[in-house]
């Protein structure tokens, strides 16, 4: 049975399928296209052999095919998922007899993340400031946090600051950094009193992140790097692609997996009367963060994570903020705001 490009969502994957064709013709799954460039399925058959190890059954669980598919986006369809997997399943005399059956993660690998759960259930409402995190260094998170990447020289980054008199003139860059400490208010990664730097990678984030309303005026800073500086991030934002790290697969599946489940609590919304008990667990992994830059001999400047205001955009946050400048303030006015709702509680 021959498979296409067509049938994968995986970059990694499909680049391998289009580096090894050696020819072109109708996939024998999807059908799609009569020119497309195949390979034999039995060339996959050692990537899986991997990647199946992450899952064990479970009779409680969520069949192996939507699993693959909702964690990691792996196939273009869940018809193409259901059908390769199958026969891949076969050929490989797995224990899972067919893409049906029931599964989750192993259990190292569940350990792993669902420790952030209990450890946010901990600081919240336990033990604040003398957490142990001896359970969490058994899990290797700092091994998993400190998984970087270098913020590239050549990006602008943007603040919005809200003005609260009008025909006022924009801000003078030099204000548009973190505030004073005294006036420091508790943030979705800063505790009270210890200034971050908040940023967006784009202007309209920016703007939705002050929560700026219909004729608004708004000052927007352009942050740049300072000169041979380096800004170092981890990175919350990151596309699962498991292709590309079968040689490392349960540890790269522990560090996705737990990555996600703080993401998702980094971007979650809050409301302006929720308590700000709800930023504890995000603030406590900043300065877990800023803490293996200690153990770790590290240099870790800050994260980046998916706005929870606006849709596909990113914001960065540094814990210092001696790498960048304002390089130049824009004054702007909202001019549309968009709103949507839902009945609740009916």
């Amino acid at each position: 049975m021959k498979v296409c490009v067509h049938c994968f969502n995986d970059l990694e994957l499909k680049q391998f399928i289009l580096s090894n064709s050696k020819e072109k013709g109708q996939c024998d799954y999807c059908k799609e296209d009569s020119n497309s460039e195949l390979i034999e399925i039995g060339e996959l058959l050692d990537f899986f052999a991997e990647f199946i190890q992450i899952f064990k059954f479970n009779s409680t669980g969520i069949p192996l095919a939507q699993k693959i598919q909702k964690d990691w986006n792996l196939f273009s369809s869940e018809a193409s998922c259901n059908n390769i997997l199958s026969d891949i399943l076969l050929a490989l005399k797995s224990p899972f007899i067919d893409s049906t059956i029931t599964v989750d993660y192993t259990d190292d690998i569940i350990e792993c993340f669902s420790y952030w759960d209990t450890l946010k259930e901990e600081i919240k409402w336990e033990k604040r400031f003398l957490t142990n995190i001896n359970k969490s260094e058994e899990l290797g998170w700092i091994r998993h946090l400190s998984q970087t990447f270098q913020l590239s020289e050549s990006e602008i980054l943007f603040r919005a600051r809200l003005h609260y008199n009008g025909n006022q003139k924009e801000i003078k860059a030099a204000d548009m950094g973190c505030p004073d400490k005294l006036q420091v208010r508790a943030g979705r990664a800063n505790p009270q009193g210890i200034p971050y730097l908040y940023l967006s990678k784009d202007v309209e984030t920016a703007l939705y992140e002050v929560r700026a309303s219909f004729l608004d005026e708004v000052s927007v800073g352009s942050f740049q790097i300072k000169n041979h500086s380096t800004v170092i991030l981890v990175d919350f934002t990151e596309s699962a692609s498991a292709f590309s790290k079968v040689d490392e697969i349960v540890e790269y599946t522990k560090r996705m997996l737990l990555k996600r489940c703080i993401s998702a609590d980094l971007s979650k919304p809050i409301r302006r009367y929720d308590s700000e008990i709800d930023y504890i667990p995000t603030q406590f992994i900043c300065e877990y963060i800023r803490y293996i830059n200690n153990v770790d001999d590290q240099l870790i400047d800050g994260i980046v994570f998916n706005s929870s205001l606006h849709s596909g955009g990113k914001n960065v946050v540094l814990f210092n903020q001696d790498k960048v400048e304002c390089v130049s303030v824009a004054l702007h006015q909202v001019t549309n705001v968009e709103i949507q709702a839902k009945i609740v509680g009916a």
